[in-house]
């Protein structure tokens, strides 16, 4: 079933041509072109603590358990970008847990995990295409909670999805792996509750964007990061009138 489709651009030898494209759901068996398209960018990357690399087989595992892949072809069925989502349920890593839902509300919680787009097809939109038709897809499904991680160095992906709704909530380590010493690496824990809106601010602090240590003051002391400035690169903090009751099974 197709999606979406439409017409992009696409960078070839410095020339920009139109060619046309769909969004599907992917299934198991194309799973190996997402881990090689995955790759592909990873490599090319000059800071790679920006992308966590999902395996092939913890995909496959996600994928077994209610995730979902989008899929972005081209005219040639070629994998161009996709973005993956993950049904963490009552499992430890739901992410619901770092920003403080209740238990009845963690089977509710969608994670919006890796997104990709092969470079010569940026500069389309295809992170706010498919952020928006997974937003629209999982709140038919029943889900409440979007929630993902975004490197605080990677400033284009923070923006696209806090553009799209999603607050800062937590600054923290994630990833860590213990096998190699590593105690994971800073990420933002960004959430949307897709039946809540915001009321009350209280406060407002602007912090700028790379200035970590004050965000992680501000968030411990329930500040939300709310909106960020692509010109300015300023992150405007709030803190709004106590309404945590409003979140209930």
């Amino acid at each position: 079933m197709i999606l979406n489709k439409g017409n992009l651009l696409k960078k070839k030898n410095d020339v920009m041509e139109l060619e046309e494209y769909s969004i599907k759901l992917l299934t198991k068996d194309r799973l190996s072109e997402v881990v090689e398209l995955e790759h592909k960018v990873y490599e090319d990357l000059a800071n790679k603590d920006i992308l966590y690399v999902d395996s092939y087989d913890d995909m496959y595992q996600e994928l077994v358990n209610g995730g979902k892949i989008l899929g972005v072809l081209n005219s040639k069925d070629r994998l161009i970008a996709y973005r993956y989502i993950s049904v963490p349920g009552s499992r430890d890593h739901n992410m619901g847990l770092d920003v403080g839902l209740p238990h009845e509300q963690l089977k509710k919680v969608i994670h919006l995990e890796t997104t990709v787009v092969d470079p010569i097809y940026r500069g389309n939109g295809l992170q706010d295409l498919t952020l928006q038709i997974a937003s629209k897809m999982v709140r038919k499904e029943g889900y409440r909670h979007l929630l993902c991680t975004v490197s605080p160095y990677n400033f284009y992906s923070l923006y696209n999805v806090m553009k799209n709704g999603l607050k800062i909530k937590s600054l923290k380590k994630k990833y860590a792996n213990p096998e190699d010493e590593n105690d994971g690496t800073w990420r933002f824990v960004l959430h949307s509750d897709l039946e809540r809106t915001f009321k009350n601010p209280i406060d407002t602090v602007i912090s700028k964007w790379a200035n970590l240590e004050l965000q992680k003051t501000l968030i411990d002391d329930g500040y939300i990061g709310y909106e960020l400035s692509k010109e300015t690169k300023q992150l405007n903090y709030m803190k709004f009138e106590d309404d945590t009751n409003e979140i209930s099974a």
